[in-house]
């Protein structure tokens, strides 16, 4: 596995500090900067944007920690994070779709109970993909897709009805509910607000243990014990934040199984991560 981490840094603070060769640009305003995670001028924009810390300014803007897998890797792994990219919006609660905000946890807003169903402006789902998601982690499928999944006995989601603004049923969607019974995140799960900030006084733990932490930085490792043998999996622990419309979410775990599948359907667009039983 080869792991990289993009940075977006200001084009004056790049300028400044860094070498004119290093990075695109993305208009006139931002550098955006690619690395291998070991490479020591990672350490270097790190130290930097701990002294621009200091002085409460940041260094960079954005960073994300991409990690790249051979076929032998993937084909290897007894599990796998499923990340889907497509994101679009306006989320849910935007369109009608009720959440019952009482049964959360006061701390973090974790738990809040779905009670109707996914209401969305469907015209805003990506077009052509199988898979995507709201940004407030809503989880959609194609119709044929879920069909697919149902045949070949894919076991721990339920493919709940998806419903424009207007009430109508969406006849080619469906909202992807994962049912199987949650797994533990345990070390060495890395999570923290971002590579070099562990949030180490939990400003974003909750206290209750739903919320692990704002980002996840590092591969997944979970507790083997609470799996009940679903193809789909997921995370006990949250990540992320409450922000409005906004909610923490849990990890999206699918089976070598189900990726075989995905792959033979040509599902489109999803990444893929390896994750580790312990």
């Amino acid at each position: 596995m080869r792991e990289t981490i993009e940075f977006r840094v200001p084009a004056s603070h790049a300028d400044q500090f860094l070498e004119p060769e290093l990075g695109t640009m993305l208009g006139d305003s931002v550098r955006k900067i690619v690395l291998p995670m070991e490479d020591p001028r990672v350490k270097f924009i790190a130290d930097l944007d701990r002294e621009f810390l200091k002085k409460g300014r940041a260094f960079f803007t954005y960073s994300h920690i991409s990690r790249h897998y051979t076929r032998k890797e993937l084909e290897a792994a007894e599990l796998l994070q499923l990340l889907v990219r497509p994101t679009f919006e306006p989320p849910g609660e935007m369109c009608g779709t009720q959440y019952d905000d009482a049964v959360a946890c006061p701390h973090c807003g974790a738990g809040a109970k779905q009670l109707t169903d996914l209401h969305l402006d469907v015209r805003r789902i990506p077009k052509k993909k199988a898979l995507a998601v709201t940004i407030a982690g809503e989880l959609v499928v194609a119709a044929r897709l879920a069909e697919a999944l149902l045949e070949k006995g894919i076991s721990g989601a339920d493919y709940r009805p998806v419903k424009h603004q207007t009430g109508k049923l969406a006849q080619q969607w469906r909202q992807l509910v994962v049912t199987s019974k949650p797994v533990d995140m345990v070390p060495p799960t890395c999570v923290g607000d971002d590579p070099f900030d562990l949030d180490e006084r939990g400003r974003h733990r909750c206290p209750q243990k739903h919320v692990a932490g704002l980002n996840r930085l590092s591969e997944l490792w979970l507790k083997r014990a609470g799996h009940d043998g679903s193809d789909w999996v997921r995370t006990r622990q949250l990540i992320g934040a409450r922000q409005g419309v906004l909610r923490p979410r849990e990890q999206l775990l699918i089976s070598p199984r189900l990726y075989r599948l995905l792959l033979e359907l040509k599902a489109s667009r999803f990444e893929v991560e390896v994750a580790h039983w312990v």
